[in-house]
This record gives structure tokens, sequence and C-alpha cells, in this order.
């Protein structure tokens, strides 16, 4: 029966104690940390008559952030965290279900949480929460801690670009990508402290003060995350403008030598021709004479181009 559980621990009486004796019906007081895809774990959810509805929430394999409440005694809270599962992209979010209902706290993942592992390190070692809002709240700030971990080296790298040199653009697009995917899942995220706080489920009554500040955490995450998109997309606006302006001026001089040479070109083409009647064929200086002409005439073009301001 219980393969599912990964972690069960039990608040009754102030203090967390491994709940080791697992019985089939659901104990109050009791945290279960249950294995989302594993077998078993909607046949133990509806034998403890959870409504269908809320079993189907709580296993969906995918959804966004967001929370639900369904009387005084039950609410379902969906959240998304980075993942930091060796071999996964962080912005491959997991996902963490936290269901209260009726006195007992169930949560469900399908990919190891570092939020959910903490915490469990530290009931085994006799700290930690002590009671089961305690978890909750434990597992909000630890998903907002490791979000926040991972976008440190992000301005560190933004507020490094140089705007005058050259930058691993694909590295940058690449970002650029990892934080839309980012912004996707976390913008609707304070929308769950934001239900959180206005409902005040009787469960969490006395985490208000902790339930803000995780709002504020979020909304400083996403506020961090538009303006790191935004310094992108200007950096490479402005990327793309320094190179378009460089191919201007390379595509303008090219034309302005064309120009130049033009007269020469024509002359000299006209004097290529193989056909009798060419002047000069007999003078021994007429090559030199054409070649100090051909120098004039690219000097007067390049004085009347100066005066009309082409160069």
């Amino acid at each position: 029966m219980d393969d599912f559980i990964i972690s069960s621990w039990r608040f009754s009486s102030g203090i967390a104690y491994e709940n080791k004796k697992l019985s089939g019906e659901l104990q109050p007081s009791v945290w279960y940390h249950c294995q989302r895809d594993a077998d078993g774990l909607r046949g133990w959810l509806e034998d403890n008559a959870i409504p269908e509805a809320i079993v189907d929430s709580l296993l969906a394999d995918d959804t966004r952030p967001r929370f639900e409440h369904f009387d005084d005694d039950c609410f379902l809270m969906i959240l998304r965290g980075i993942n930091l599962n060796e071999g996964s992209q962080p912005d491959d979010m997991l996902s963490l279900r936290i269901l209260w209902y009726k006195g007992v706290l169930i949560s469900t993942r399908k990919v190891p949480s570092r939020s959910v592992s903490g915490l469990i390190a530290q009931l085994e070692k006799g700290l930690g929460p002590t009671s089961l809002s305690d978890v909750i709240i434990g597992m909000v700030t630890g998903i907002n801690k490791h979000i926040s971990s991972f976008l440190v080296p992000v301005e560190t790298l933004l507020d490094g670009l140089d705007w005058e040199g050259h930058e691993d653009t694909q590295a940058l697009n690449a970002l650029h990508s990892r934080l839309l995917r980012l912004r996707r899942y976390l913008k609707p995220q304070k929308y769950v402290f934001e239900d959180l706080i206005e409902i005040q489920p009787k469960a969490l009554v006395d985490a208000q003060n902790h339930l803000k500040n995780s709002l504020d955490t979020t909304m400083r995450i996403n506020e961090s995350i538009e303006f790191y998109i935004d310094q992108i997309n200007v950096f490479l606006a402005n990327l793309s403008q320094r190179q378009a302006e460089k191919m201007n001026r390379n595509t303008y001089l090219f034309s302005i030598i064309a120009g130049i040479f033009l007269p020469a070109g024509f002359f000299t083409g006209l004097l290529g021709v193989n056909i009798g009647g060419i002047p000069g064929t007999e003078n021994p200086i007429a090559f030199t004479l054409f070649c100090i002409g051909l120098v004039a005439v690219v000097a007067i073009e390049v004085i009347v181009l100066k005066r009309l301001r082409f160069i």
C-alpha cells in the first residue's frame, strides 16, 4: 500500500515524528508526501473518500499554478519550482501539488524537489517544521529560495554584458528562451498567494505574514525575470542595429568607390577595344598622359563628392 508514499510525518503533539505505521486510512495531523505517478495512489485517495475532481487535480500530468478552495477544511495548491535534478534543465519546471484535506496534508511530485527534500532532511535531524502549516510554508519558502538562487548568476551575467564589444549571442538567445519559459510558469504563481491571503484558509490563519512575504518574493522574482528579458531584448536590438549600421557604412563605402572608378573603367574599356583609330597609338608618351588624365578625373570626382558631402 505504501509504495507510493515517499515520506510521512506526524505533527499531532507539536513535534514531528516519522509516521512509520501506515494504514489504509488517512490519519489526522499527518503529512503524506507521495509519488504522483506511482500505482495505487489514485485508489488510495479515492478509498479515503476524497472527491474525484480533487484527485484529478492532484494527479494531473500538466497544469498551471493555481489555488482551489473547496471548503473551510479543504484546499489545493499547485506550485511550480526550479528543477535542480542532475541532467535536467532548471527551466524544466517541476510541479508540486499540496492538498489540505480535513486536517491531513498530502503533497505529490513526479520528480524530486529540493524544497521538499530539504524539509525532510531537517525533520530527520529533529529540526524544521513543527506543524502542518509550517510544512506548507517551508515548501513555499524553499521553492522561492531556489528560484531566487537560480536568478543570481543570470543577473551577474547580464550586468557584465559588453555593449560595445562582441558577445556570444547564441548563449544569450538560449538564456532568453529559458527566461521566457520561466515567466510562463511563474507569472501565475503570484495569484496563488493572492488567493490564499484573500480567502485565509483556516489551516493557514496564523501564517498570513509568511504568505505575504511569499507573495512579495514571488512578485520580485517575476519583476526580475521581466527586467532580464527586457534587458536581453534591448541588448540584442542594440547589437542588431550596430550590425545594420556597419553593413550600411560598408555598402555606402563600396558604392562611393564604385562611383569614383566608373569613369576610369569607362575610358579604359573604351580604349581597350581592339579596332583602328585609337588616338595616341604612335605616341610613346600617350600611355603616361592617359594615366595622368585618369588620376585627374578621379581627383576631380573626389573633390566634387566632398563638396556635395557624399564623403
